[in-house]
């Protein structure tokens, strides 16, 4: 007769159980012994089948760490591209503001020609046509 496997330590265990026997044992020993047999081989059952579930968690924990690295590679990925634009954002940005700097100077130095000439014009039109009709009537007379 072949036995299962998940039967072979519970067999052992009666085996070597009965040899220790007294042999004067009495049938009310051997009830308890068979129910303590029976609980010894549903532990048994129990703990391969809890040790099966365990098997199971730890390959679907192992799965989804994968999947996390993966998740975090992708993310790693995303955010060194974010950086480079970033960068490159900054360099322009560097880039415009010196060209506003430039256009600033240049526009203070127009603001003082511009008040310059327009001193120059208000001041320098009404002298010129004073002098012109001072000129003019010096010379008519």
């Amino acid at each position: 007769m072949i036995l299962p496997k998940k039967l072979i330590p519970s067999f052992a265990f009666f085996c070597a159980f009965y040899l220790v026997l007294p042999p004067a044992a009495s049938p009310q020993d051997f009830s308890s012994i068979d129910s303590d047999l029976q609980q010894l081989e549903n532990l048994i059952i129990n703990t391969l089948s809890n040790t099966e579930e365990q098997q199971k968690l730890l390959e679907d924990l192992r799965k989804s760490l994968d999947e996390s690295g993966s998740l975090i590679g992708n993310y790693e990925t995303i955010i060194t591209g974010q950086e480079s634009l970033l960068l490159t954002l900054q360099t322009r940005l560097n880039e415009m503001s010196e060209i506003y700097r430039t256009q600033s100077s240049l526009s203070a130095k127009y603001e003082k020609s511009s008040k310059f000439w327009k001193t120059f014009t208000l001041i320098g039109i009404p002298a010129a046509a004073l002098l012109s009709g001072g000129l003019v009537w010096i010379m008519s007379r």
